[in-house]
């Protein structure tokens, strides 16, 4: 007697043998019961599903790689922008409460008019509009700026794969950019708050704002022997010199490579620390003709 088995997934091999054993890619029927293949016959298996957002949040702290690998495998780029832009408006929003704009900006206002860049007049219209809208100006400001940067620096990865011949999806690179800068945006906003709340308005300056977390070389050699221990071009050089700004391109190297075909780390980092040395050479040196 013949027995022709219903099977409900596609068998590349079916073979009759007078015992009524049935064989099948997968598995084989004896009698109508399913017995396994011996090791090594391929086992379909699920799709994984995406972790959620805290979860790739903290492997980028704890495991970028394996993270960032995973993230290119599902990118998505909803919730950390949701998130850049919410940590960016608290932290705007807690500035314009703590600093006043107006008096940061007095001073800067009144060398400018010494030095004849500006009238008078000029100075205090610009301090009025500091006044009423520099806290709102925060607020949205940064939230637009950080998308913004994540753009550009996703678009700069995009540039430098068409270069080395490097393959990847442009949401991507785009997620593992919001992830590097989320993940480091929230404990630099962290330091900054902190250190915010023990300082008094009359003890800032837009120069010391920028420099309040002293995370880079140059507010080190000034806390240590003075600002005018050396010229100021190399002052404003060894500013660029940041914990995190290394941090920055660390995990956007290691992101790049891992939502990438053909693109090492290494690469990657070579890519983005000369674009940032040049930045910073060229930076410096307008901020000295800009009287920063």
């Amino acid at each position: 007697m013949l027995y022709t088995p219903k099977l409900n997934r596609a068998c590349n091999r079916i073979q009759i043998k007078s015992n009524k054993t049935f064989f099948v890619e997968q598995g084989s029927f004896k009698g109508g019961t399913v017995e396994p293949q011996t090791a090594g016959e391929s086992i379909q298996t699920e799709d994984v599903k995406p972790r959620n957002f805290f979860s790739r949040l903290g492997g980028v702290y704890f495991s970028p790689g394996e993270t960032f690998k995973e993230i290119g495998r599902s990118p998505g780029v909803l919730m950390p922008i949701i998130f850049l832009i919410l940590i960016s408006v608290l932290v705007g929003y807690f500035m314009s409460q703590k600093v006043d704009m107006g008096s940061m900006m007095s001073g800067q206002l009144e060398q400018a008019v010494a030095a004849g860049k500006i009238t008078q007049e000029q100075a205090d219209q610009q301090l009025a509009i500091m006044s009423r809208f520099g806290g709102l100006q925060l607020m949205i400001g940064s939230p637009l700026w950080n998308l913004l940067f994540a753009l550009i620096l996703a678009g700069f990865c995009k540039l430098i794969s068409l270069f080395v011949g490097a393959e990847n999806r442009f949401k991507a690179v785009f997620s593992a950019t919001l992830y590097s800068l989320v993940a480091v945006y929230i404990v630099q906003y962290i330091i900054t708050c902190l250190i915010l709340l023990f300082k008094s308005p009359g003890e800032l300056s837009i120069a010391s704002l920028n420099s309040m977390v002293a995370s880079n070389l140059g507010a080190l050699i000034s806390s240590l022997v003075g600002e005018d221990a050396l010229p100021k071009y190399l002052m404003r050089l060894a500013g660029w010199v940041d914990i995190f700004a290394i941090w920055k391109i660390a995990l956007l190297a290691i992101g790049y490579a891992a939502v990438s075909r053909k693109l090492r780390t290494s690469t990657a980092a070579t890519w983005l620390s000369g674009t940032y040395i040049i930045i910073a050479l060229i930076a410096s040196a307008f901020g000295g003709l800009l009287g920063m």
